[in-house]
């Protein structure tokens, strides 16, 4: 199966540099042009060519009307199941505050959150990255038909589209790819409107092995 991982368009607060976490916001008018031009690149293409396609994202709304626009405009008026295990890491002290002012008064956290991220990093009182990840990557699992498992198909002929965020992408392909440290901290931050693409399977539980075998198609694409 194919696994698209595509993070929301811009909002004000993404403007301003601005912790959003569980907070709602809405995309803001480049946001929806950001989503426009996702619908209209590879990420679409690939969405468009999928015989099978199950599409989930997060409920904030900067998530869903990002899946709205990119699913309207290339395959219709598709069902897209709302998955309250897709939000963004919970930004604990962090929500709402300008990542200038987080780096001020937390210098280290924000280290380990920007400069060198880690997957056991975090905002201070929320989430960390690991544990945001694996909570998405659980869900995702769970809305994968059965059917797929028992009849493997090549390419991305099945295809799961998970609408959500920044943070919790990055950390879920990092956890999918098995990169820990220095592996991870490599790993560009996604975009707004941009998407990790991977090939495999879920594994039937993490155990030693993780998530599964991954192979990464396309990241920030």
């Amino acid at each position: 199966m194919r696994l698209i991982l595509l993070r929301h368009g811009e909002t004000d607060w993404n403007a301003l540099d601005r912790y959003q976490g569980h907070t709602d916001i809405e995309l803001n008018a480049e946001g929806e042009r950001q989503a426009r031009r996702a619908a209209g690149g590879p990420v679409g293409d690939l969405i468009e060519d999928a015989e099978e396609l199950v599409a989930v994202c997060s409920p904030l709304a900067r998530a869903r009307h990002t899946a709205e626009i990119v699913l309207q405009a290339r395959v219709g008026a598709a069902s897209v199941a709302l998955d309250p295990e897709l939000v963004e890491l919970a930004g604990g002290e962090w929500e709402g505050l300008e990542l200038s002012a987080i780096a001020e008064r937390w210098p280290d956290e924000h280290r380990l959150w920007r400069a060198e991220p880690a997957l056991d990093a975090g905002p201070v009182g929320g989430e960390t990255l690991r544990g945001g990840g694996g909570r998405a990557l659980r869900a995702l699992r769970g809305h994968v038909p059965s059917h797929w498992g028992d009849t493997p198909r090549d390419g991305g002929a099945q295809t799961l589209l998970a609408v959500a965020h920044g943070a919790l992408i990055r950390a879920a392909t990092g956890l999918l790819l098995r990169h820990e440290g220095e592996a991870f901290a490599a790993m560009e931050r996604i975009g707004n409107a941009r998407a990790a693409v991977l090939q495999g399977a879920f594994a039937p539980d993490t155990g030693a092995e993780g998530w599964g075998d991954w192979t990464l198609e396309g990241y920030n694409i």
